[in-house]
């Protein structure tokens, strides 16, 4: 296991529910401003609780932190047991954490992340694939052919890992020998075990990362969260078809198009559904052409980026 820098370790810490501790882990609304704060938390390591509130001034923080660096070992023991999985830990100070993911989210940016596969991929041009679980045969072959679509051109597929649209997207890209990002909502721990994705692993033709502990089970909020790494790490976000104020694809569509995650475009061909022409009133760019979706530009969170991940 390499050897993390003081920084990358004090993050980590402070964010981790990898391992159960008295004081709660740091949400991104405490992390990032901590940071903001502190600049580089690495010094931070080995302080008395005392030592902490002077320079924190805030001494109930400054005993929440104390706390959290108290896990050091059984965090490492843990991240030990899941390098074996093949399964990595990365913090917003190390060079494999998504810059686009920091630019585009902001505050909203997780503070780590577990991750699967090649660490370059997330940074490649990518089209980002979403929809419902359930569809009809028509909407299942748009899927697969925007998917082909955007690897016949270069560019990998991001989605969300979820039954249906998501899955149809990423299985029909790599079929077309293409790449594929997954940011996972489920459990990581097991979706790893799938022998299919394996190979795709192995080859480097598949990334797969959650916010989330490895075995923690899906959670609604959960995967409103995991759909805002998709929207960021895409260059543009393809809705094949969504329900009006329903569901995770208008939610997650919704809200990108609100807080400015990344560039949006929504199917307004037939079978686009009640909540793509609202979609596309909202700042959605409507495509009736797949040949015009690689093309389509959206504003991007102007959130400043945050400490160097280098």
């Amino acid at each position: 296991m390499a050897r993390r820098s003081d920084a990358s370790l004090a993050a980590l810490l402070l964010s981790q529910r990898l391992v159960a501790n008295g004081a709660t882990p740091l949400k991104a609304a405490e992390y990032w401003p901590l940071l903001a704060r502190v600049g580089d938390p690495g010094p931070l390591l080995g302080r008395t609780a005392t030592e902490l509130t002077e320079r924190l001034g805030d001494a109930t923080l400054a005993s929440r932190v104390a706390a959290r660096f108290a896990s050091a070992t059984g965090v490492a023991f843990e991240l030990e047991r899941l390098e074996q999985a093949g399964i990595r830990v990365v913090t917003s100070f190390d060079a494999e954490y998504p810059a686009r993911i920091r630019v585009r989210l902001g505050a909203a940016a997780p503070p780590l992340l577990h991750v699967v596969g090649d660490a370059s991929l997330p940074s490649v041009p990518a089209l980002g694939v979403v929809g419902p679980h359930e569809v009809d045969a028509d909407a299942e072959a748009l899927t697969a052919r925007a998917a082909a679509h955007a690897v016949a051109h270069g560019w990998a597929v991001v989605s969300g890992f979820s039954p249906g649209v998501d899955r149809i997207a990423m299985a029909a890209a790599l079929e077309a020998g293409g790449a594929v990002i997954g940011f996972l909502a489920d459990p990581l721990v097991a979706v790893v075990r799938a022998p299919e994705l394996r190979g795709a692993v192995t080859s480097q033709r598949l990334y797969l990362a959650s916010p989330y502990p490895p075995a923690a089970p899906r959670t609604e909020a959960g995967a409103l969260g995991r759909n805002r790494l998709v929207y960021a790490t895409a260059r543009t976000t393809f809705v094949v078809t969504s329900e009006s104020g329903r569901g995770g694809t208008w939610a997650g569509a919704s809200e990108a198009l609100h807080r400015g995650f990344g560039a949006v475009a929504a199917w307004a061909g037939p079978g686009a559904g009640s909540g793509n022409p609202e979609l596309v009133a909202a700042g959605a760019t409507a495509v009736t052409d797949l040949d015009d979706l690689l093309t389509v530009t959206g504003a991007s969170a102007g959130a400043a980026p945050g400490p160097s991940v280098s």
